[in-house]
């Protein structure tokens, strides 16, 4: 039997926390070597004693701890698992299903909780390890395939630092952050809170940031918040969906304010910082159009009045058509704008103009796109601004898309007309350079 030093500590609800983080503390302030004098314990009895003091502090909470977890390149953003620690065991769940069909071809659904064994080890300094087999947590780094470490996640992890309110550790070999805080919830309480916010969030992608009363361009959607810096630099921070709102996996900074988490209030549906200086508001009309999770569907058909656009757009459209079943060999089933299709661990581009072909052979069937940019022009003119950028895999195989792309990117910007404000089914883009140039979609 391999040893345990979490045995050494009984589990009690009323653990003292304020004694185990004073004894953490103490050991990190012995890793000095100037320090080394000042305890009569040697090296290896602080590290023992450090190993005890943590064991304690995962033991402590009644329901366990909310765990923030970052797979994989954290395309996918964050994931919210749950961990309950026993002096010998873990019970972890998680929000999502897990399909292990390439480990112990076991689906395990959302909230299902599985045991398995952990251990706290001295390594390059004091791990958490997840050292007996947990599809819940090494469903991302059991090798498949050409895949011989798996989605690239670590399941070892070291002790950052420990607080009665947050849990920092770091993983082994890849580097992220998995983050515990204390549940004060059952861990399926927690979770199907977790699972409602994702929901609610991911139909409605924000668009802008209000701080301290200055609104700022940012985008949150599929579990991440892109925004340009004070000095205009790109930044991607993905984030955790919680039982109150976001949790980041760094705090951001956005306008000079820092925040590291914003609460959804459920009566006017935004997400706020707790000192209220920060708000992802509700989306407008447009912004929801521009942050579509969805797609809308060009309208066309086999005769000309089936074509819902003007007579120069039907022709390019058409002339699109024809020449990829002619030179492609492809039918053209679909054309939209909205949210991509493809799996983001396929193409991080997540708001395209892609269209769908099919060939004669049965269940043969593509995927084309090109990443596509929507902003609010004029909320008073309901005027919308929406620019074709790069193409994804393949389109260069497609030249006879340019003349379509170009009618859509040199007729900007758009007026919108939609046929219910509140839920829209259908909207018709007009130029507002030439009226005459027109297209509508279809939801």
């Amino acid at each position: 039997m391999k040893r345990k030093y979490t045995h050494l500590i009984p589990r009690s609800v009323g653990c003292c926390y304020a004694a185990v983080i004073a004894a953490i503390a103490a050991l990190a302030g012995a890793c000095s070597p100037k320090s080394d004098d000042v305890f009569d314990a040697s090296p290896a009895q602080r590290q023992q004693q450090a190993i005890r003091d943590y064991a304690a502090l995962l033991t402590a909470p009644e329901y366990g701890w909310a765990m923030d977890f970052y797979p994989s390149d954290m395309a996918q953003g964050g994931i919210a698992y749950t961990a309950r620690f026993t002096p010998d065991e873990v019970e972890l769940a998680t929000e999502m299903l897990i399909d292990n069909a390439k480990g112990d071809k076991v689906k395990y659904a959302a909230g299902q909780t599985v045991t398995s064994e952990y251990d706290i080890i001295p390594g390059q300094g004091i791990m958490l390890t997840f050292d007996t087999y947990n599809p819940l947590m090494h469903y991302w780094s059991q090798p498949s395939g050409t895949q011989s470490e798996g989605l690239a996640t670590d399941y070892e992890f070291t002790f950052v630092s420990a607080t009665a309110d947050e849990v920092v550790l770091r993983g082994c070999k890849y580097g992220h952050l998995l983050r515990l805080y204390p549940l004060h919830e059952d861990a399926a309480t927690y979770l199907g809170k977790v699972i409602a916010m994702r929901a609610a969030l991911c139909e409605i992608p924000r668009k802008r940031a209000v701080v301290d009363g200055r609104s700022l361009p940012v985008t949150a959607m599929s579990s991440h918040l892109l925004y340009d810096d004070d000095d205009g630099s790109a930044q991607d921070v993905p984030y955790t969906y919680t039982a109150a709102g976001i949790r980041f996996y760094e705090p951001v900074t956005l306008g000079g304010v820092t925040v590291g988490a914003l609460t959804f209030d459920d009566t006017t549906r935004d997400l706020t910082s707790a000192d209220g200086r920060v708000q992802l508001p509700l989306p407008t009309p447009l912004e929801q159009f521009c942050g579509t999770v969805t797609q809308w569907h060009f309208i066309y058909g086999n005769t000309d009045a089936s074509y819902d656009m003007c007579d120069e757009l039907r022709e390019i459209v058409k002339t699109f058509i024809t020449r990829t079943s002619k030179e492609n060999n492809e039918f053209v089933d679909d054309i939209y704008v909205g949210m991509n299709k493809q799996l983001v661990q396929e193409d991080a581009q997540r708001t395209v103009i892609g269209w769908s072909t099919s060939t004669s052979m049965v269940g043969v069937w593509y995927e084309l796109r090109y990443g596509l940019d929507m902003t609010v022009v004029s909320e008073d003119g309901f005027l919308i601004r929406i620019t074709p950028l790069d193409g994804g895999l393949y389109t260069a195989n497609y030249p006879q898309v340019v003349p379509f792309l170009d009618f859509i990117r040199n007729n900007n910007p758009y007026a919108l007309q939609f046929d219910d404000i509140l839920n829209p089914r259908y909207v018709r883009l007009v130029s507002q350079q030439d009226p005459s140039k027109w297209f509508a979609l279809k939801l």
